[in-house]
């Protein structure tokens, strides 16, 4: 292998500019850009004012545009989180990776990532991400010296896993705080900001000033974010910003209504697979501000930032894509190559066809069931299937289509380890979390449901599920009961009436319907999760037990089902929840509710010292309900410290005003501390709140 090299011959002529400033005289090399790399998720090009908005959406973006080259067709190799940001980080296609989507499994070590090309070479290296999508389990983390993924360990219960996520604020502080500390050497920094990914809830102003167009104003919000950052950079000491080659991107688009879908990665039209792509230079390079009409892939970001920064690694055999220097550059290249595009979240998740699409600055062709070609500019919405009109163009792409699959097929897995190469840790994790190892169970024949055809039972599925969260069970049950009839084998829909069950408390409903979802697809863990809840809610602990002993024994990382185990066990013996609530916190120590409902078991015991030692984790770590802070409260009066117990009780009632247990116990804190007005005040509430209560205080008003 060649020695690696400060800077490579391409960078070195990128940079002649500096030399020929000096007058020609020899120069040392100049040193090594920084490389900022930023993702915004699910942004459509089309929201950027780069790219034609006029909404005033992005001006920060914007800015940086005008410094840089922009890629008019940037095209997202696959539209679903993940599996785009292992292909950009890797240069490879999701086909030959394994990451498709967001069922499988995480990324192989066999592929090397540019984090790690650029810790190699020196670099401190360093990820925020903003969505538990993008997890260190996944496989990513590699390379980075620092990998921010932290997230408040209760909403892995209370949200569903892709709506885990910290707003942009957030997440540039923290990106900033690196920086700050980072060492005094170039840097490798990834900053993903998840914010325009639904549902769409921007802070204010933007949620006021954006009301009718919420997912605009979530982009306006992240834009405004990236604006301190670039503004920090600037303010920074040592020309930070000027010697930063700042690239920007989106992992996919988002569907706002076209072709049917909302939101995305259930087709690979333009909407969801367009992204903006910018690339602003270091000061110093010998690249000029401007725009670039040819189709582009997400996976040629990696050798492009390799090539400007002058880096000779490993992981350029790797790549699967060209650099996009001689576009930047203006240098003479081959004719514009196809740019590739597919889902595999029809197939995987209702066992329908997967879709495959090529793009050119001209067409677009889609290979499904019913093949679809476009043309484009005349047709920028894609309503016009061209496909048997121009037949011989279709033929072409599908067959170069062929080619590309052919020439990088998916590796075999290693012999004796898992498929993907990851470690059985890291499986274990993820299927703990519920996010890893299901799939729709393959179909009785091999002639695959065009997705174009499913798109009504599709968009019904959806909309139940959106029922279910407004809290709407009766809706979203009659919506399932007509889609089951035209699929009765289809799993998602008797587990998403468990779920309707279950949040209206109908618990032997929901033990029928989560049955048959386990029963039409036994390797959907969430199933068997709802079922052996639903068991245990009915005080069926001896079956629920059975169910989770099962889950355990096939995954004993499984924290989610140590979590039910300790809930069952708690009322009748809590010896056993506390050995489980064990289990959670040392599989998944940031999971909040584990540290609250152990502080609870403490209570009971009259421990309160070390009650209010889990209750106040559980607090630091984003558990603000009232129940918690109210049973802190309780922990600090029997402690005697008065103050400590009446902040918390307070805090109880901001979360939750009337909480009659709550107004009670701060009284009694407020009469100890010989504060009577307050107390009777709060006696008062109390009292009108539960009639019950008032027997108790009868004699201290």
């Amino acid at each position: 292998m060649r020695p690696s090299l400060p800077h490579s011959r391409a960078a070195a002529l990128l940079f002649l500019g500096l030399a020929l400033l000096a007058g020609g005289c020899r120069q040392s090399p100049p040193p090594p850009p920084n490389i900022l790399i930023i993702t915004v998720d699910t942004l459509r090009a089309d929201r950027v004012g780069a790219y034609g908005n006029t909404g005033g959406l992005t001006p920060n973006v914007d800015a940086l545009a005008k410094e840089g080259v922009v890629f008019e067709r940037g095209v997202s190799q696959v539209p679903l989180t993940w599996p785009s940001h292992a292909a950009i980080f890797t240069g490879t296609y999701p086909f030959h990776n394994g990451v498709q989507d967001f069922t499988g499994q995480p990324l192989s070590e066999r592929f090397r990532t540019l984090a790690e090309s650029f810790q190699a070479h020196g670099y401190a290296t360093a990820a925020v991400v903003s969505s538990f999508v993008l997890d260190r389990s996944w496989g990513l983390a590699r390379g980075f010296d620092s990998y921010d993924d932290s997230f408040a360990g209760q909403e892995f219960l209370e949200k569903n896993l892709g709506l885990v996520e910290r707003p942009a604020e957030e997440s540039v502080n923290h990106a900033i705080t690196w920086l700050q500390a980072r060492p005094q050497k170039p840097f490798f920094l990834w900053l993903h900001l998840y914010d325009p990914h639904s549902p769409y809830n921007p802070p204010e102003p933007f949620r006021t000033q954006y009301a009718k167009q919420p997912y605009d104003g979530e982009i306006a919000y992240a834009d405004s974010q990236l604006g301190r950052l670039f503004a920090w950079l600037k303010q920074a000491p040592g020309n930070v910003y000027d010697n930063t080659l700042i690239v920007f991107l989106s992992d996919h688009g988002e569907s706002l209504g076209e072709h049917g879908e909302k939101e995305h990665g259930f087709f690979v039209y333009d909407s969801t697979v367009r992204v903006p792509l910018v690339v602003k230079p270091p000061r110093g390079a010998a690249l000029a501000a401007q725009r670039v009409p040819d189709a582009v892939e997400t996976i040629q970001v990696g050798p492009t930032v390799l090539e400007l920064a002058g880096v000779q690694d490993p992981i350029q055999k790797q790549f699967q894509a060209a650099s996009l220097v001689p576009l930047l550059s203006g240098q003479p290249h081959g004719p514009e190559r196809a740019a590739y595009s597919e889902t595999f979240y029809p197939a995987n998740s209702f066992g329908w066809s997967p879709l495959r699409s090529l793009r050119t600055s001209r067409y677009h062709y889609i290979e499904a069931p019913k093949q679809e070609l476009y043309e484009h500019p005349g047709d920028p919405a894609e309503k016009i299937n061209v496909a048997q009109q121009n037949a011989g163009v279709a033929a072409r792409l599908r067959e170069q289509l062929g080619q590309l699959l052919a020439r990088y097929p998916a590796p075999a897995p290693a012999a004796g380890g898992t498929p993907s190469g990851a470690s059985p840790e890291a499986l274990e994790k993820l299927r703990s979390l519920g996010y890893l190892a299901y799939k729709a169970p393959a179909a009785a024949d091999t002639k695959l449901a065009d997705p174009k055809d499913k798109l009504p039972v599709f968009q019904d599925v959806l909309r139940a599920t959106d029922l279910i969260q407004l809290g709407n069970y009766a809706a979203a049950r009659a919506l399932l009961a007509g889609v089951q009839q035209r699929e009765p084998r289809l799993y998602l829909i008797p587990f998403l009436l468990g779920e309707a069950a279950s949040h209206d408390a109908q618990w032997k409903e929901a033990e029928k319907q989560f049955g048959r979802a386990a029963a039409l697809n036994p390797g959907f863990d969430q199933a068997r999760m709802g079922l052996a809840r639903a068991l245990g809610l009915q005080g069926k602990t001896g079956p629920a037990r059975e169910l989770i002993g099962t889950l355990l024994a096939e995954n004993p990382k499984n924290f989610r089902a140590w979590f039910l185990q300790a809930q069952i066990a708690a009322p009748g013996d809590p010896r056993a929840s506390r050995e489980a609530l064990e289990k959670v916190i040392a599989i998944q120590p940031n999971f909040a509710p584990a540290y609250r409902d152990r502080g609870m078991l403490s209570m009971r015991e009259n421990t309160y010292v070390s009650a209010s030692e889990d209750l106040s984790r559980a607090v630091a770590m984003g558990m603000h309900d009232a129940l918690t802070y109210n049973s802190l409260g309780i922990c600090y009066s029997r402690m005697n410290r008065l103050e400590d117990a009446a902040a918390n009780y307070r805090r109880a009632l901001e979360a939750d005003p009337s909480y009659a247990q709550a107004h009670l116990n701060l009284g009694f804190v407020y009469e100890r501390m010989q504060q009577p007005d307050l107390a009777k005040k709060e006696y008062a509430e109390a009292c009108r709140l539960d009639r019950r209560i008032c027997a108790l205080i009868a004699n201290r008003k």
